[in-house]
Formats: structure tokens, sequence, C-alpha cells
């Protein structure tokens, strides 16, 4: 899966955001690997007063390309290499992002209801819904998903199988079971909210339950949250040679 960084439509969001204009070359790389079928996931780093009334046309920019498999909405955390002056009594949380969504994406309707806390980590580290597209509908599946019964199978994935998804949809009705024989794993569409920690909003249970993980200059693998929160500052990259 290809991660492409897609903060929104505007380009003053993107020049807040990235200090760039990726508005054409953004397009043109998603058209070209949705021709080569390569999974894709849309990032959206957002933040208050400058984004946040754009959620509902990234997350219809995926679903217009069928190799678009998630759209990731991640509200801006403060590690230390973000442009625009911080300030944490007006983040946007997780409910902000939440409220976003159900305002801004009436075609397929999503509710609020819809999203589940994501698999393995701790509830407050993430929410996810689910929608299936087939035969030219999209309609959201998570009501139908029992994730519970799965765990120990999904837990450490982004993507499932079609074996696992299948196992995933409960045969509550006729069409949950109607679904559950029909559902492939490339017809997911996938939105989640995740809201990475730094020094104003640090939890330690959250760093307990961490299954997001990055190697510091030892090859200790840290937290990511925990390394830009409490390591980054003091682990010392002079010790490696400049690349040039």
């Amino acid at each position: 899966m290809v991660l492409l960084q897609f903060d929104g439509e505007a380009p003053e969001a993107n020049r807040a955001l990235r200090a760039a204009n990726p508005e054409k070359a953004r397009q043109k790389v998603i058209a070209e690997l949705d021709r080569l079928g390569i999974a894709m996931q849309l990032t959206m780093t957002l933040t208050r007063g400058v984004n946040e009334d754009q959620v509902g046309w990234v997350v219809r920019q995926g679903l217009a390309h069928s190799n678009v498999k998630v759209i990731a909405l991640q509200p801006a955390t403060y590690p230390g290499r973000h442009e625009l002056e911080p300030d944490p009594l007006s983040r946007l949380t997780m409910s902000d992002v939440l409220k976003a969504v159900v305002s801004q994406v009436p075609r397929p309707k999503v509710r609020a209801e819809d999203f589940a806390s994501i698999p393995c980590s701790h509830p407050n580290c993430g929410w996810i819904t689910l929608f299936v597209r087939r035969f030219g509908l999209t309609g959201n599946m998570m009501k139908y998903v029992d994730l519970p019964a799965i765990m120990n199978e999904v837990a450490y994935k982004t993507l499932f199988s079609t074996g696992e998804l299948r196992r995933a949809v409960g045969a509550r009705n006729r069409l949950a079971a109607l679904g559950r024989r029909l559902v492939r794993s490339t017809d997911i569409f996938t939105i989640a909210i995740k809201p990475f920690m730094d020094r104003h909003s640090y939890d330690q249970d959250r760093i307990a339950n961490c299954r997001h993980h990055l190697m510091d200059t030892s090859g200790r693998a840290v937290s990511s949250c925990e390394y830009n929160a409490l390591v980054r500052a003091r682990d010392s990259w002079a010790k490696f040679p400049m690349l040039r």
C-alpha cells in the first residue's frame, strides 16, 4: 500500500501545512497508481482553521478511485516539526474529526455510531469505519462486523484477506448472510481517525498499548508517540555519517 499525504483541496491549506503546491502532481500520481492497480491510503493532516472544512472533499477523492482503500484523518500533533504556531487549547480532537466526516459526507451515509475503536490499540488511539464498494454501490457495513470474533487474526493488519473479512461479517440477518458470501477484501473502503500524541496530550496508558513503533538510533523499537514526545530531542544522529 502506498501512503500519500493529502491535506485538502485549497492551495492555501497545502501551503500552510506543507509549504508546497502539490494539487496537480498528486492527481497524476493517484491516477497512475489507480491504473496500475496499486492500493493507496490518502492521509490528511488536519489543523483547526486551516482545512477541517475539506474532510468531505478528501473522502470523495478516495471514493472516486477504486484502489484508494483507506482515508486516514490525523489531527495535527506538535512533535517539533510543525510549521504553524501550536495552540494546544484549540487543537482538533477525534470527536471533532468524526463530526466533520458525518456532516461533510452525505453519500454514502455515515453515522457517528458507525465508528469503532481500532483493533488491538487503546480505545483513544483511533476509530475506524468500513464501507463495501461493489456493483456500483457503496454502503457502510460496520454494523454487520464482529471484530472481536477475529481479533487474533487481524490485530496487526491494515488490509484483511477475503477469508478474514467474511469471518468478521456476522450472519445476524439475511442481508448480512448474503454479504458474508459476496464481500471481498478488494471491495473494502476504510475511513480511519488517528490522533498521534505529543507533549500536550501524552497518555502513558496509550503508550502501553501502542502498535505503531519507530526504531531509535540504537535499534530499539519505541512507540511513535513516545519517541516524538520524549525521545526524539535526545536521540542524536551525530554519530552517523552525513548523507550527501
